[in-house]
């Protein structure tokens, strides 16, 4: 799992360069230093790091790698009979990535108008 942390609050799409960072369960988050006793806080995701020019097929692929290697996957898939929750945790990610990568396609076809 690729996490991210951040002291500023985190964006669903970050791009810099060619990069794009995609973030997904942003959370705000505290933590006391433990020399000073002073409190932070910070912002935390899970982060998949694409390319501006990655397509729909390429950025689903880079979140799932994130979660999965290709070997994790096909076990996944392939015991879906005998181990159901593990099967139905990773299609729920798989919506969950299709759905990120759909925003940012989107959201380049909409500043591709402007």
């Amino acid at each position: 799992m690729n996490t991210v942390e951040a002291s500023y609050e985190l964006q669903t799409y970050e791009t810099s360069g060619l990069d794009l960072r995609i973030h997904w369960n942003i959370e705000q988050r505290t933590r006391t230093d433990q020399i000073t006793g002073d409190t932070y806080t910070y912002w935390y995701a899970n982060e998949a790091l694409c390319n501006i020019y990655d397509n729909r097929s390429q950025i689903i692929e880079k979140i799932i790698a994130t979660e999965y290697d290709t070997g994790a996957e096909i076990a996944t898939i392939n015991n879906q009979e005998r181990k159901p929750e593990e099967y139905q945790a990773y299609q729920d990610f798989r919506v969950l990535a299709k759905e990120l990568a759909d925003g940012w396609v989107n959201r380049k076809k909409l500043d591709e108008r402007i």
